[in-house]
């Protein structure tokens, strides 16, 4: 179990500033293995939750992991802007070259484990371990929603943007909330998630996210743009499952078909945030993964 601390590093994206948090190696790796892991997190997450998973890693193990835009303490768009997913790819390809030393392996949640679809399709060359934690797309639009997204994408960008959620009484409110939504978080663990989700204000704890990510994208999600990506990655991949997770599409079986090298680990009694239930669990099996398992 390591017991290094992350030091905190800024790389900037197209004139915003991402945290990047990073634990650096002790020791060489094994011979095969990579060299640097980078973390991305999913939707309304940040690098921070990742600590308590990368504990459980090896210390030869080199770990980079950023706030994506719009999370935790990273940059955020001009007001009446928007996150396009496109950019989260252009961020990492920025922390990618300042942080990361090759071999590397990427490691994708949810929104993230799409984001890592779209880099390690783009450059397989690069990357030679891949483990997406439910992260295969969202569920498939009906392209008869177009008209509809669109009216609405515009309203909530032209008005005051959606609503900030109401603030906490205080943290351990914060951590409680996460304890609702994640039954299998141990009591232990989410006051430290809880710290780098949220922070205190003058009028109670808040989310650290923009609360403009709740404005919903006016693209339609079609899993066919996604399936080229899908099929040009050429390095091993990890897929996850959590048994109680609410991530059940009709059509993940043929997502996964476009990935060539694939073995997969399912948590049975774990729900969506897998690195938030059982990190050492999780950081057993990627640590065997990433060694050639």
């Amino acid at each position: 179990m390591r017991e290094d601390a992350p030091r905190s590093e800024t790389v900037s994206s197209s004139g915003l500033s991402l945290r990047v948090l990073v634990w650096d190696a002790l020791g060489e790796p094994p011979e095969g293995a990579p060299r640097t892991v980078v973390l991305v997190h999913g939707y309304l997450d940040c690098a921070g939750t990742f600590a308590p998973f990368v504990r459980h890693l090896p210390p030869w193990l080199r770990v980079v992991a950023p706030d994506m835009r719009g999370h935790g303490v990273s940059g955020r768009v001009p007001h009446s802007g928007w996150y396009h997913y496109d950019d989260y790819v252009r961020d990492l390809r920025r922390v990618v070259d300042a942080l990361a030393q090759p071999p590397i392996a990427l490691l994708g949640h949810s929104m993230g484990g799409g984001i890592s679809v779209l880099f390690a399709g783009t450059w397989p060359e690069e990357i030679a371990r891949l483990v997406l934690i439910e992260g295969l797309g969202p569920p498939v639009d009906s392209l008869d929603d177009g008209p509809k997204r669109m009216a609405r994408w515009v309203r909530e960008l032209s008005g005051d943007g959606p609503a900030g959620s109401k603030p906490f009484a205080s943290m351990a409110e914060v951590a409680a909330r996460l304890r609702r939504q994640n039954r299998g978080l141990s009591e232990e663990l989410a006051p430290e998630l809880a710290a780098w989700l949220a922070e205190e204000t003058e009028s109670g704890a808040r989310w650290r996210h923009d609360p403009w990510h709740r404005a919903r994208s006016s693209h339609l999600y079609r899993p066919e743009r996604y399936a080229p990506f899908l099929a040009a990655i050429r390095c091993p991949v990890l897929t996850v499952t959590g048994g109680t997770s609410w991530y059940r599409w009709d059509d993940l079986d043929a997502r996964r078909a476009h990935i060539h090298d694939r073995r997969h680990q399912h948590f049975p009694d774990v729900g969506h945030m897998v690195h938030y239930e059982v990190p050492s669990q999780l950081a057993e099996h990627t640590a065997a993964f990433l060694v050639g398992g």
